[in-house]
C-alpha cells in the first residue's frame, strides 16, 4: 500500500463504504484500539455499524511515513457524537478504553496509527496512538 492507495482508505472510511475498506484488509486482520482488539472483518463491520451510529468520524491526512513491513499515518480523526449513547453501553458492548462523545460535541485527536502489510500489500494489523504535544 503506498500513499495513493491510504488516500482511497481514507475516501471509503469517510464515505462508511465498508465494503471498499475490507478489500485493503486481510481476511483475519487486527485492529487494536483503546484497549480492546477487533479481530478480522465481520467483527470490524460489527463494531463500526454500531460505533458510526452514535459517532461520526471524519479523517483529515497530515503525513504517510513508509516503512519494511508496513507504514505510519499521520492524522486528524474528528469525532462528532450524532445519538446518545452511555459508557455504560461501551462497557457492555465490550469497549472499555472509548469514551462517548456527547451529542453535538467534536473532539479532535491526532493519531500516528501503525499499519503492517502482508506480502500482498493487505493490512493485517492496525494499532493507534493519539499525539499529545507537550504544552507550550
Amino acid at each position: 500500500m503506498n500513499e495513493a492507495d491510504y488516500h482511497r482508505y481514507i475516501a471509503a472510511f469517510d464515505a462508511r463504504d465498508y465494503d471498499t475498506l475490507e478489500t485493503f484488509f486481510t481476511d483475519d486482520f487486527v485492529l487494536e484500539n483503546a484497549g480492546f482488539a477487533v479481530r478480522g472483518k465481520t467483527a470490524f463491520r460489527e463494531f463500526y455499524r454500531f460505533f458510526h451510529e452514535f459517532c461520526r468520524e471524519e479523517v483529515e491526512f497530515k503525513e504517510f511515513f513508509p516503512g519494511q513491513t508496513g507504514f505510519v499515518a499521520n492524522v486528524v480523526i474528528t469525532f462528532t457524537g450524532l445519538k446518545e449513547l452511555t459508557q455504560a453501553e461501551l462497557d457492555r458492548r465490550g469497549y472499555p478504553g472509548m469514551t462517548a462523545i456527547p451529542v453535538g460535541i467534536s473532539v479532535p485527536l491526532e493519531f500516528y496509527i501503525h499499519y503492517l502489510l502482508n506480502d500482498e500489500g493487505r493490512i493485517h494489523y492496525i494499532k493507534g496512538t493519539v499525539w499529545e504535544p507537550e504544552p507550550r
